[in-house]
């Protein structure tokens, strides 16, 4: 609650006071418009007191008559509202009670909001300037945005109109009807293996031509989020951000131990999933490079359940941003287009990988659903094109029983793509570490004894 001045005159209680600041001399009215939440301030330009009061009548009337007439009560910049909402999104954010979109909104306001709005007045925003920020962006960003990153900026835009018609700087009627002209979302920038092979390969020269050591730091920990987001099919951002080492459960299944995450945030809020196997090496790098923890074992780590980060740096603190040092990666390794669709790629990537891979094993879109936190009309949307590979043993016809060398092998070979070897590959590469097979896949264990023991039986 605002505590008046000590140099202050009610003129009307509740609606109408005289301020003086300490290095003025001119009165300032402080008014208040019935049914709106903002006191209002404006100059009196005068130092008699009697004349201010009189001004102050004058300014809270016409108020009051636009107020109940449809007009605004007074007009303010769009740039000085769009401050009062960046200021509670970061607060919030802050404060860990923002939505997941937060985030999104503030980058939209800084980025094409302000830049393109912030000198018009609030209530100036009309249709056909609605229609000039399209063009505007259009040519910023040189393509046309999606519907999806449309809808984004169409809703820190609503924040801004709902905070200035509540303070009454527009009226609900001047409220422009905001429009979407983004197509709907195509196939997504991804990854080959043999693409993120290369890329994993380049490891040691990637974190050696860091400048600083804080950026051989942060490229060093990239190379390791960068294969954790491939097995996890996390959502690179907000879903990593917040694991922490006590987010994670380990399960005795079949003699096999398995990996449970329990992610505390994300854009359909906490879930939990399976993490892949590769996991393992991954969680065991990341307690080599944090001092506090190399000298515990990894499993006394998670028995600990410590409440620390999992991707921080080995001096505590966490990078800014992890997309720029991504960029740089995929630049230097001319991997940042991709050939199949022409669009850049970004951390988010990764996931399509994830999910690319799951479905080629033949896991069922539901099960697929769950486990990424997403619907399963996004992911038939957004995967029909694997449709002919993930139905190859039909079109290609089903694999033989009659026992031959060639139906032998191709079983192998499925057998070892059901283990995901894609992802064990590209996380042994970029970890130096290697996992055994036993822990990999217990039939491949079982299989590979066997023929070694066919094969010593026939050597003798």
């Amino acid at each position: 609650m605002r505590v008046p001045s000590s140099d202050t005159v009610v003129v009307k209680p509740e609606l109408i006071r005289l301020v003086r600041r300490a290095d003025s001399k001119k009165w300032q009215v402080h008014y208040k418009i019935e049914n709106v939440k903002t006191w209002f301030r404006r100059s009196t330009d005068t130092t008699d007191v009697k004349e201010a009061a009189r001004i102050a009548e004058r300014i809270w009337m016409k108020a009051t008559f636009d107020h109940e007439e449809g007009r605004p009560i007074t007009s303010k910049k769009f740039k000085n509202v769009a401050e009062i909402v960046l200021r509670r999104l970061m607060d919030e954010i802050a404060a860990g009670t923002a939505k997941p979109s937060a985030k999104d909104y503030v980058s939209a306001i800084n980025l094409y909001l302000v830049p393109f709005y912030g000198n018009y007045n609030i209530d100036g925003v009309k249709p056909s300037v609605i229609s000039e920020f399209h063009t505007w962006r259009r040519n910023k960003v040189g393509r046309e945005l999606s519907g999806s990153a449309q809808n984004n900026h169409n809703a820190a835009l609503n924040l801004i109109f709902d905070e200035a018609v509540e303070r009454g700087y527009m009226t609900a009627y001047e409220r422009p009807q905001l429009k979407n002209t983004g197509g709907e979302s195509d196939r997504r920038a991804e990854f080959s293996q043999d693409e993120l092979e290369t890329l994993m390969a380049s490891v040691p020269k990637f974190i050696s031509d860091g400048r600083t050591l804080r950026t051989r730091m942060i490229r060093e920990l990239l190379t390791i989020y960068v294969p954790f987001m491939a097995a996890t099919g996390m959502r690179p951002g907000t879903e990593a951000e917040y694991l922490e080492w006590r987010h994670i459960d380990v399960e005795i299944r079949d003699g096999q131990p398995i990996l449970h995450f329990r992610l505390q945030r994300g854009k359909r809020g906490p879930r939990n999933f399976v993490a892949h196997n590769s996991c393992w090496l991954l969680l065991e790098r990341l307690r080599q490079l944090s001092p506090d923890l190399s000298g515990m074992s990894l499993e006394a780590v998670l028995k600990k359940r410590v409440p620390k980060l999992l991707f921080r740096l080995s001096d505590g603190t966490v990078p800014d941003n992890w997309n720029k040092p991504f960029r740089q990666w995929l630049e230097d390794t001319k991997l940042l287009h991709c050939p199949v669709t022409g669009k850049e790629r970004s951390l988010y990537s990764l996931r399509h990988y994830y999910a690319t891979q799951r479905l080629l094993e033949g896991i069922p879109i539901h099960d697929l659903s769950e486990q990424m936190g997403t619907s399963v009309l996004m992911i038939t949307k957004h995967y029909s094109h694997l449709t002919p590979l993930m139905k190859a043993k039909q079109f290609a016809g089903v694999v033989d029983e009659s026992g031959s060398s060639e139906a032998a092998q191709i079983k192998a070979i499925m057998a070892a793509h059901m283990a995901n070897n894609n992802i064990m590959n590209l996380v042994q590469m970029g970890m130096g570490l290697v996992m055994p097979l036993v822990v990999q896949s217990q039939n491949l264990t079982d299989d590979f004894e066997k023929r070694l023991k066919g094969h010593q039986k026939r050597s003798t």
